[in-house]
């Protein structure tokens, strides 16, 4: 039997298809953010518990430190993307209809 998938068409807007491109960037870099602070904590609290070796505690300044600098900017590209698709879906609407004066 021939079922019939139907699938989502790529854009074909460049800038859509741009946005998409930063968008699965982002992501990468948003998960590598937050893997860098797991592992800041996650170093930091075995130390505590066991010894904070000076090796620990520069792997948990150095995971914490570069985790908030890929994060930080990661973040705000985040919500312009957000920001981005949000006015595309109000542009693309149908204006109102106008109320006919009384």
């Amino acid at each position: 039997m021939n079922s019939e998938i139907t699938e989502a068409q790529p854009s074909k807007d460049p800038v859509v298809f741009r946005r998409d491109r930063i968008d699965r960037l982002n992501t990468i870099a948003k998960r590598t953010g937050y893997g860098l602070w797991a592992v800041s904590v996650v170093t930091f609290f075995t130390g505590l518990w066991s010894s904070l070796t000076s090796s620990m505690h520069f792997l948990s300044g150095v995971a914490l430190v570069a985790g908030s600098i890929i994060l930080a900017p990661s973040i705000v590209i985040s919500y312009g993307i957000r920001a981005a698709r949000r006015e595309d879906r109000v542009s693309n609407q149908p204006p109102p209809p106008l109320d006919s004066p009384k």
